[in-house]
C-alpha cells in the first residue's frame, strides 16, 4: 500500500491475519451501535464501516442500507463473506493509505462509522490525510460516527505468528503501545 506519510508500517496484505473476526463486541462498538440504531432514518443509506471486526454492526443495521466495510484483515473479510449479509461489501484497505482515496473517489456516504478514529494513526499527517478523505466522501449532511474512547488511546498493529491447539500456528495482528 502507498501512504501519504513517511512512517514505517507493517504490511498485512501478504498473509491472512486474524484480528477481531471472532471476538465479542467492544464497548466502543456497542456505544456506536446503540446510537445508530436510535436513528429513525437509518434506511436506504450508503454507509462506510471502517474496521469491520466481527461485522456485528453490519448484522444489526437494517439491510436496506448499502454498507461497505474496510479492514486490513483478510480473515475479517472471509468471516464477513460467510455471514452472507445483504448489501454488505468488504474491501481490504488501510484507512490511512492513498488507496482509500482511489477506491472511494466516486462514492458518497451518508454515514462513516469508525469506532477507533485515531487509535491506530502513525502520525498527525496520516490522520489528517484520512480525515480529509472522510470529509470528501460524505454527502451533504452526512455524519462521521466514532467513540470518544477511540480517541483516547494509541497503539500500533504488528504482525505476529502465534499458536493455539485449536488453530495450531496462525498469524494475527497484535496491538502494541
Amino acid at each position: 500500500m502507498n501512504f501519504n506519510c513517511k512512517c514505517s508500517k507493517p504490511t498485512f496484505f501478504n498473509k491472512k491475519y486474524s484480528y477481531w473476526e471472532k471476538r465479542e463486541i467492544t464497548t466502543d462498538e456497542q456505544e456506536i451501535l446503540d446510537k445508530i440504531l436510535l436513528e429513525s432514518d437509518l434506511k436506504n443509506k450508503n454507509i462506510l464501516h471502517v474496521g469491520i471486526g466481527n461485522s456485528l454492526i453490519a448484522k444489526k443495521i437494517d439491510n436496506t442500507n448499502n454498507i461497505i466495510g474496510i479492514t486490513i484483515s483478510h480473515n475479517e473479510i472471509d468471516y464477513a463473506h460467510s455471514l452472507e449479509i445483504q448489501n454488505y461489501k468488504t474491501i481490504f484497505c488501510d484507512k490511512y493509505s492513498k488507496n482509500l482515496a482511489k477506491l472511494f473517489s466516486k462514492q458518497n456516504f451518508d454515514l462513516i462509522i469508525d469506532p477507533n478514529l485515531k487509535s491506530y494513526s502513525c502520525c498527525q499527517d496520516a490522520f489528517n490525510f484520512m480525515m480529509e478523505n472522510f470529509f470528501n466522501f460524505l454527502k451533504p449532511g452526512g455524519k462521521i460516527i466514532t467513540s470518544i474512547n477511540g480517541m483516547k488511546w494509541y497503539k500500533s498493529l504488528k504482525p505476529k505468528l502465534t499458536f493455539s491447539f485449536k488453530s495450531l500456528f496462525y498469524f494475527k495482528m497484535k496491538e502494541v503501545p
